[in-house]
């Protein structure tokens, strides 16, 4: 062969690889410089709006996966064996299988000021796998002091069967609970990223569920139901936010959608 036609293939293929590689390198340094600009454009759109937050968010991107999970079915038989130690005090029935119902014997007062801690001892000691539930709320106007199944440090949010519920009489006194449990908890997927808080923020501000003056006091990573199955369901994660103390905003941490949870609907999918 001619060798100086190979020379000249060898050099319009490497000119044509070194014109590719620039593309891709001018590519992502445009991505790069445009996104701190996009978020610097976005902080100045918050501070303007009077939005802040009570500690900085999070700049990384942390990974996670979907998770597969199944309510526990009690069994009052498989109980005895702890009636007299853990629920010793407590009747204890079932309902619906995965429903476990006590009512103390002796009921427990607790302040006008709820703290969680007044029930941490109770929670750890009386309660079966009391240390996979965190404190969620105490509304002023209810006689109910709910807390959520976690994992892993991360809260299942507003879910049905990963619950413990106090309910209080008219003196204050907490006089039964309810509790649901999920069990086999296990990754469904590979983790991957998530989406970066401030990027959420940005979806809730867009959207008008984030309001001029309003101050974000807690930033967290969770779960959410994603699927309701017959007999499982599956768990994505998602960003909640705490708007001033009171209000709780969530967005899907894999989507980046505002999600509506509501711990009244069951569906199932199948």
């Amino acid at each position: 062969m001619d060798w100086s036609k190979i020379k000249t293939i060898f050099i319009l293929t490497f000119l044509v690889l070194d014109i590719y590689l620039m593309y891709e390198f001018f590519k992502l340094k445009e991505a790069s410089e445009f996104e701190p600009v996009a978020q610097a454009s976005l902080e100045k759109q918050l501070k303007s709006a009077e939005i802040t937050f009570e500690s900085p968010l999070p700049k990384s991107n942390p990974k996670d996966r979907y998770l597969r999970a199944k309510p526990v079915e009690f069994d009052i038989e498989n109980l005895e064996g702890v009636k007299d130690t853990k629920l010793e005090g407590q009747e204890i029935t079932i309902s619906e299988g995965t429903t476990l119902n006590s009512i103390l014997d002796e009921p427990i007062k607790i302040s006008d000021k709820f703290n969680p801690s007044e029930l941490s001892a109770f929670i750890k000691n009386r309660v079966l796998f009391g240390d996979q539930y965190r404190f969620w709320d105490k509304p002023e106007d209810s006689n109910k002091i709910t807390y959520y199944q976690e994992f892993e440090d991360k809260m299942f949010y507003k879910n049905l069967n990963g619950e413990l519920t106090f309910y209080l009489n008219d003196e204050n006194k907490i006089v039964s609970y309810t509790q649901t449990l999920l069990e086999k908890i296990e990754s469904k997927e590979e983790s991957e990223k998530v989406i970066q808080p401030i990027k959420a923020v940005e979806t809730l501000y867009k959207n008008g569920s984030l309001l001029p003056k309003s101050k974000i006091t807690n930033v967290e990573l969770g779960y959410f139901t994603f699927v309701h199955l017959s007999s499982s369901q599956l768990l994505t994660p998602a960003w909640r936010f705490v708007i001033n103390g009171e209000e709780n905003l969530f967005v899907d941490a894999f989507e980046g959608k505002i999600i509506q949870l509501n711990n009244e609907e069951k569906k199932i999918v199948e």
